[in-house]
């Protein structure tokens, strides 16, 4: 999946004031859509643990206080006009495995943000 980080990193960027650098802002991404994958059930809270702690471990931020709900569901709207008419939103179902979903909803991203306050996310 060649988009993965790519769907709600591109408006983080484009937030007026933001200091966030691409590879960071795709970082944010690639964890938000890690916490999706765990709330639909395609991988396990010790995959996400396991990813978070890598993370970390690089000093890559894993949430921005730009990532908010209008955002994010914005970026699936964005993401479906640049994407052939769908989502096409890359979740992993394992390290190294992913699938491509287009049906995410603005109630699935809420709970995923709600899931991203559980982390330590060290900005």
């Amino acid at each position: 999946c060649v988009d993965y980080g790519h769907t709600f990193s591109k408006l983080l960027e484009m937030v007026p004031g933001a200091d966030i650098m691409h590879g960071e802002a795709v970082n944010v991404d690639g964890f938000f859509c890690v916490v999706l994958a765990y709330l639909r059930g395609f991988i396990t809270k010790d995959v996400v643990d396991r990813v978070f702690a890598v993370m970390q471990s690089l000093s890559l931020p894993t949430n921005s206080p730009d990532l908010e709900s209008k955002l994010a569901w914005q970026s699936c709207k964005d993401a479906i006009e640049h994407r052939h008419g769908e989502q096409r939103i890359p979740l992993i179902t394992d390290i190294g495995e992913s699938i491509c979903v287009s049906d995410i909803t603005p109630d699935e991203l809420d709970r995923a943000l709600e899931e991203m306050k559980n982390y330590d996310h060290k900005m």
